[in-house]
């Protein structure tokens, strides 16, 4: 950061006076010829300390632009992709990118990326997770595609990095709760109230970002006439909010309780379809179970 005029010239005239040679010439007069010029040199010393501060922000800008093989950039480059399009690399070999840019083709909409390591392979690994689709609406990217999404990446990325495009349909949430209410609306119209919420709070989710109960239990507590949200430790099946996940070989497993919070293997959620595989995952209605609040504590009798 450039110093200011003032602080350039009280810091030439301490030099100043550390000399004998100048002390004839010492005046507290800003009008003195020797603090005039002093003050001038002062002045195209300031002017050339801006210069290099705008000149190292606009190195800096360049260099968090250029294509340097961060995360960042193969995200970027994979929002970038469109589908059936051949990728051209330019004569020198230090830039990439299509004849034409068509935004209807670019399947990708949603990138996330980390990065693991093994004992076995000593470098770490690049995943990066795709879908396509709009939030809360988000689906895997087909099979079929994700090779050639594949072999786009491996083409542009930089020798010895290893990287892996993963997309997985989407992690099956599962609120199993007790959820109480003031008993002034019909179960069915509180059960749709509850369903849109939780949908709203899968369409807003940030992608690939953490599953928090809390978050869980805020949009469920949002809906009017909800008055708690409780999970039954004595309740069977068993009650908490769980989380199914699609493995790579589209398997899905068994829900997984989540204590506090946990991350997606796909990067996003959304309700049990019931069909296929999702067939014995219970959707947001079957899994929460809804009690009048008497207003009395836990160990008095509710009406359900």
């Amino acid at each position: 950061m450039s110093r200011t005029i003032q602080e350039i010239y009280n810091e030439a005239v301490r030099e100043r006076n550390k000399r004998m040679e100048l002390t004839e010439f010492s005046s507290d007069s800003k009008l003195s010829i020797m603090n005039a010029l002093t003050w001038v040199v002062s002045a195209v010393i300031h002017g050339f300390e801006a210069i290099l501060d705008t000149f190292a922000v606009d190195i800096s800008t360049t260099i968090n632009q250029r294509i340097n093989g961060t995360p960042v950039y193969y995200a970027n480059a994979l929002l970038k992709y469109q589908q059936g399009d051949i990728l051209q690399v330019r004569e020198d070999g230090l830039a990439f990118g299509y004849e034409s840019v068509d935004e209807t083709k670019q399947i990708i909409t949603q990138v996330s990326y980390s990065e693991s390591s093994s004992e076995v392979n000593l470098d770490n690994k690049l995943i990066l997770k795709v879908a396509t689709g709009s939030k809360g609406k988000l689906s895997a990217i087909p099979a079929q595609e994700l090779v050639m999404i594949n072999a786009y990446i491996h083409k542009i990325k930089f020798a010895g990095t290893r990287i892996e495009v993963t997309s997985l349909e989407g992690d099956v949430l599962i609120p199993r709760v007790s959820v109480f209410y003031d008993g002034a609306v019909l179960e069915s119209q509180l059960y749709d109230a509850i369903e849109e919420s939780l949908n709203s709070y899968i369409m807003n989710i940030d992608f690939d970002s953490g599953i928090y109960i809390s978050k869980v239990f805020e949009a469920i507590r949002s809906v009017d006439h909800v008055t708690d949200v409780y999970i039954d430790t004595d309740a069977i099946p068993e009650q908490g909010v769980f989380l199914a996940h699609y493995n790579s070989d589209g398997i899905i497993s068994q829900p997984q309780k989540i204590i506090r919070m946990t991350h997606t293997h796909s990067g996003y959620i959304k309700q049990s379809t019931g069909k296929d595989q999702e067939q014995s995952l219970p959707g947001f209605k079957q899994a929460i179970k809804l009690i009048i609040d008497n207003g009395c504590d836990t160990n008095c009798l509710q009406t359900d």
